[in-house]
């Protein structure tokens, strides 16, 4: 009989500034920590569950507490428990993901190897990760640039909604000259606003644009890919392998988001897919915990960017794990270092 036994823990992370984007501004996040126990063994998931998207903490102790896991067998198969799940239950990505990230945080440590080596990813070049700076003021932007600095970061993610876009870069340009990518949540309502948008950001040569439109406007994005040699990734426009057929024609990469997507199962086999369509991968996150950024962190390798930021913007993370090291991706064990 298997002793693979599952906790639930609902949890709050606390940001350390308020944190501002298209969609609205919060200043915690709602999680759930996901605890799978076998034979001595320990290991963790997370759900993470900002407001604008469709799980909530009790949608996600539902899913799970009303799975089987008892028909998991051993060795492990997280590929094959994730599809079985999928091909069961629609939706409940994130309660997907923090289950998937933990049986894979468990195979892991039963066989003595990382996440990365049990995936066969062979290459060690981690990219180099972005700190993200949500929309705010002068002085509240000098205090966040000032902190990533001090923690080694060398790419900023500047988030823009429409407003006061200009001024924002040019603030940020007042505090370093460190390269920066733009997300705009699809804050921008047209591609002609964005035209006249990009007109003056040109100038200060983003690395790249994340999801300037509404993904209901998907189909006026080749007229940005046509009038700018600057890269667009897709965000909220892709979500799981059927929305990447899609893309084409219309963005140059996508990030891919294990709380987005279902785990690291479902994201890698994204991976594949945007390789063989071209397409360049930046590995990203929801603000979570150093729990859902390491597990997503094994994936870096395969990334050309990385956005796996929220152990720093978080106050109160009850783990600790991957690091950025010299602005790059540094993959270190997770370990629980408060109570949750």
């Amino acid at each position: 009989m298997s002793t693979l036994k599952l906790g639930l823990f609902p949890y709050q992370l606390r940001f350390k500034h308020p944190f501002k984007i298209s969609h609205g501004i919060r200043e915690t996040t709602d999680v759930v920590y996901v605890r799978l126990t076998h034979d001595g063994f320990t290991a963790w998931g997370e759900a993470t569950l900002p407001p604008y998207l469709p799980e909530t903490q009790k949608t996600v102790i539902d899913f799970l507490s009303g799975l089987d896991i008892s028909g998991i067998q051993f060795p492990l198969n997280p590929i094959q428990v994730f599809k079985d799940v999928d091909a069961k239950h629609s939706g409940n990505f994130s309660a997907k993901a923090a289950l998937d990230m933990a049986l894979w945080h468990l195979k892991s440590q039963i066989e003595n190897k990382d996440t990365g080596a049990l995936l066969g990813i062979q290459s060690k070049q981690l990219p180099l990760c972005t700190y993200t700076l949500g929309v705010s003021g002068f002085a509240e932007m000098k205090a966040k640039v000032e902190e990533a600095l001090n923690y080694g970061f060398g790419l900023f993610k500047i988030k823009l909604n429409g407003e006061g876009d200009i001024a924002a870069l040019e603030n940020f340009r007042k505090l370093t000259d460190k390269p920066f990518a733009i997300d705009v949540n699809q804050g921008w309502k047209s591609a002609a606003e964005a035209v006249a948008i990009m007109q003056n950001i040109k100038p200060f040569n983003p690395v790249l644009i994340e999801q300037p439109l509404p993904v209901a406007l998907n189909h006026q994005m080749p007229a940005l890919l046509q009038k700018y040699a600057i890269p667009f990734y897709a965000d909220e426009s892709c979500q799981t392998p059927a929305d990447m057929d899609k893309l084409s024609g219309c963005f140059t990469g996508v990030n891919i988001k294990l709380m987005k997507c279902g785990g690291i199962s479902r994201a890698v086999e994204m991976i594949s897919k945007a390789r063989t369509m071209g397409l360049q991968i930046l590995i990203g996150c929801m603000s979570e915990s150093s729990v859902g950024c390491t597990a997503a962190a094994h994936l870096a390798p395969l990334a050309d960017y990385a956005d796996l930021d929220g152990p720093y913007l978080n106050a109160n993370d009850p783990f600790s794990g991957m690091k950025v090291d010299n602005g790059r991706i540094k993959l270190n064990p997770l370990i629980q270092t408060k109570p949750i």
